[in-house]
């Protein structure tokens, strides 16, 4: 049952399944429930799910939130749940915002599985002119084109169908809908988040880097910005999931959840 934790410039609903090690699930920009699947393939674990402010049922109560507040909501919901410490799996802009945490909360988070995270850039990236055309299409109104062009060069084809039977069709319209949210605030707070002021280098947990190996195809950045990424960090590797594009968490829930179940397997919380 979905319980809600109520923060001073947000409102994150959230759900607290299962006994074992803690693992938090941090969605997507555009899936609120992108994670739902993945959070049902993890026996032996408690499992903690949210909706982020701004999507689903979580509530953005001052209109400016950034990466660190985002991360400060996970924070309260964990302590509140009464958890010292947890494995962390971030998607996209969550893994970016799980980035964060372990930054700001190291002590909280034991290890992280950051799957194509949404930020930093790779040094010397380019600006895909498709993102463009998607924030002026949103302002336009037009989510449903927006989110066709911010997703149509990192998914692969057939990626609004891969949704549908997720998530059924009622969830692929929240995802197109949650546009609203993401092309009007969280856009602004991922280009402004800092990672290098967010401790990045100083991290001392266990990350694990995931792309899709069809990513490579697409022409998607996610697999450079790993590769950078690994080399600031300073207990990194990497991992590319063959077959599974920036949708993998639908694409492939049990190749994804296998991964991180083979990760967290390998650096036990220390319970004693």
């Amino acid at each position: 049952m979905a319980a809600t934790h109520l923060s001073t410039d947000a409102s994150i609903v959230y759900w607290d399944e299962g006994a074992g090690e803690p693992v938090l699930l941090v969605h997507a920009s555009f899936g609120a429930d992108w994670f739902a699947p993945l959070a049902a393939l993890l026996p032996g674990h408690r499992v903690v799910r949210t909706h982020r402010a701004g999507y689903g049922a979580g509530r953005d109560l001052s209109g400016h939130l950034t990466v660190a507040d985002h991360a400060r909501h996970l924070a309260e919901v964990l302590h509140g749940a009464g958890i010292d410490r947890a494995h962390v799996v971030g998607h996209s802009s969550g893994a970016s915002i799980a980035l964060h945490l372990a930054g700001a909360y190291p002590d909280l988070v034991h290890s992280l599985i950051a799957l194509e995270p949404a930020a930093p850039p790779a040094a010397g990236e380019t600006r895909n002119p498709a993102i463009g055309q998607a924030i002026s299409a949103a302002h336009e109104g037009d989510l449903e084109r927006a989110f066709d062009l911010f997703l149509g060069d990192v998914m692969s084809p057939g990626y609004r169908d891969v949704l549908a039977r997720a998530l059924g069709a009622r969830g692929l319209a929240e995802s197109v809908a949650s546009g609203r949210y993401f092309f009007d605030r969280e856009i602004a707070a991922l280009v402004g988040w800092d990672s290098g002021t967010a401790g990045v280098e100083t991290l001392e947990q266990p990350v694990l880097l995931v792309d899709g190996g069809e990513g490579e195809r697409l022409g998607s950045p996610y697999r450079a910005r790993n590769r950078a990424l690994a080399r600031r960090l300073r207990n990194a590797s990497c991992l590319t999931m063959a077959g599974l594009s920036h949708a993998m968490p639908l694409e492939d829930p049990a190749a994804v959840a296998k991964t991180v179940l083979d990760f967290i397997r390998l650096q036990p919380i220390d319970t004693r």
